[in-house]
């Protein structure tokens, strides 16, 4: 039995609650921590000792029930000899697993070489992977492939969907406004005093930065030092057109300079060639035929489909050339790739509970919601936060309030390293963070995506000692910036 699984059961059996299947709740007292020995197996094999278990936390701390969630964790003893300050993992998503990640064989690795420094946890949050209850939905739309696919309808049918979802939770008897940032803060909190930590350091990315940040906000006290990437701060769940475009940009004008595509770039460039492909299929939709033998069928692709799908693969290091020839298939004709898209918006799933929940309550600020609404990018890319837009008033999630919102001031020592190809979280994120940072710092890494923290362990050695240095309590001036370089494919024509 693998590791996940066999943690999955002792939360089912041994922890001082059990689910009740049908209603999705947990019983215990809130407080109460398992502690079990295990072992963790990296996919290729490797292992290493783990202390595993869960907590009982409230459901609600805004609403007090008698509800509680199970928050399950690893915890991996450091190797040094004087371990510094313990290092608790913040996942993405919101709602990823660390407690799945860490079988990876690169985030095995990375965990080692923090362990290395100090002791570390990794948990799940609540309401998602390996927590108690677990929130998710089984619908999905089913919209007519031989009809353009249009936005308002794609929303009408998804939110017809998701309040069957909803109300299907809240019959069972949870508080679904209790899933919110500001509690799953709360939670990290209570793990921390109850392994027995005064301090911690955080490590996040993507929405693990954004908790990161609500931690620093509301438990400054708790917090030794932070390390973050792929930034979204307290204002940022919403995505910027403008810094997506931007992003955009940096990455076709790479591909550009390098010559990779010879004849097949066109006169304008890559984003030109975008706009030229949504404009014509705007005018006119075309039919496609997807898939091969009995399984294919027949979708329309339009211009709404392709902004949908309008960055697929862009920000990719490792193949950066494959988002510039997705678009060139598309100014060239071959639509394969956004047919087989434009069936996948038409059985669209309605994403967990969780994910609305968290994403919502944590909103965006009135200004920002204009700034965004009236960003020229949008000409080219349409509304990007469509489902934001249309699905949140289905959910019903608390507002978490322009105080959560507001830019964080804090002197606790930070590190934020950031990508200028993340197409996902811009680049301008993190500039706009740090800069009420008394003690932060951003290593911005050039032709860096969502994931630039590991663009440096695959590419620059010297971030292992100097981030080891930081963890270790040391005080470390980081480059503000580090270039690195991407390998295109050996110039060619084609046709």
């Amino acid at each position: 039995m693998r590791a996940t699984s066999l943690l999955y059961c002792l939360l089912l059996w041994t922890t001082s609650g059990a689910l009740e299947a049908q209603s999705g709740r947990v019983t215990g007292v809130v407080g109460t921590l398992t502690r079990t020995p295990g072992v963790v197996t990296a996919a290729d094999g490797r292992t290493m000792e783990v202390e595993s278990g869960a907590l009982l936390v409230p459901e609600s701390r805004a609403r007090p029930t008698e509800r509680v969630i199970s928050i399950p964790y690893y915890r991996l003893r450091s190797t040094a000899a004087e371990p510094g300050t313990p290092i608790f993992l913040l996942a993405g998503g919101p709602g990823s697993s660390w407690i799945d990640q860490v079988e990876n064989e690169a985030n095995f690795d990375e965990v080692q070489f923090y362990r290395s420094n100090a002791d570390v946890v990794l948990f799940d949050q609540r309401g998602a992977g390996h927590s108690l209850p677990n929130l998710g939905c089984d619908e999905h739309v089913d919209l007519p492939a031989e009809l353009p696919l249009r936005i308002d309808i794609l929303a009408a049918a998804i939110r017809d969907k998701a309040a069957a979802c909803r109300d299907r939770w809240l019959a069972a008897g949870v508080d679904l406004q209790a899933y919110t940032t500001a509690e799953n803060a709360a939670d990290v909190d209570a793990l921390r005093a109850a392994l027995g930590y005064d301090r911690v350091t955080l490590i996040g990315g993507s929405y693990g930065s954004h908790l990161a940040l609500a931690l620093m906000r509301y438990f400054p006290e708790s917090i030794e030092r932070v390390v973050m990437h792929g930034i979204e701060g307290p204002d940022h769940t919403w995505d910027s057109p403008s810094g997506r475009l931007r992003a955009f940009n940096r990455h076709a004008a790479a591909v550009e300079a390098s010559g990779a595509l010879g004849a097949r770039m066109p006169r304008g460039g890559l984003l030109e060639a975008l706009r030229s492909v949504i404009t014509r299929l705007d005018a006119d939709p075309v039919l496609v035929r997807s898939g091969d033998g009995p399984d294919a069928s027949e979708v329309v692709v339009d211009g709404t489909t392709v902004r949908l799908i309008a960055g697929f693969q862009a920000g990719q290091r490792n193949r950066p050339l494959a988002w510039p020839r997705f678009i060139l298939d598309m100014y060239e004709g071959d639509y394969s790739l956004p047919a087989e898209a434009a069936l996948a918006f038409r059985e669209y799933p309605v994403d967990d509970p969780m994910h609305f929940m968290m994403d919502c309550s944590s909103g965006i600020s009135p200004a920002r919601a204009a700034r965004y609404g009236n960003a020229p990018a949008r000409g080219l890319l349409g509304d990007i936060n469509w489902e934001y837009a249309e699905l949140c008033g289905t959910w019903r999630a608390p507002d978490l309030g322009a105080g959560f919102r507001a830019p964080l001031r804090s002197a606790i020592p930070t590190v934020i390293v950031h990508g200028t190809w993340d197409t996902s979280t811009p680049i301008e994120n993190a500039r706009e963070v740090v800069a009420t940072l008394e003690n932060g710092q951003l290593v911005e890494v050039i032709t860096g995506n969502h994931g630039a923290l590991y663009n440096l362990y695959s590419h620059w050695e010297p971030i292992f000692d100097l981030l080891g240095a930081f963890l270790r309590g040391e005080e470390v001036r980081f480059p503000a910036e580090v270039r690195l370089q991407v390998e295109f494919d050996a110039p060619h024509a084609e046709p």
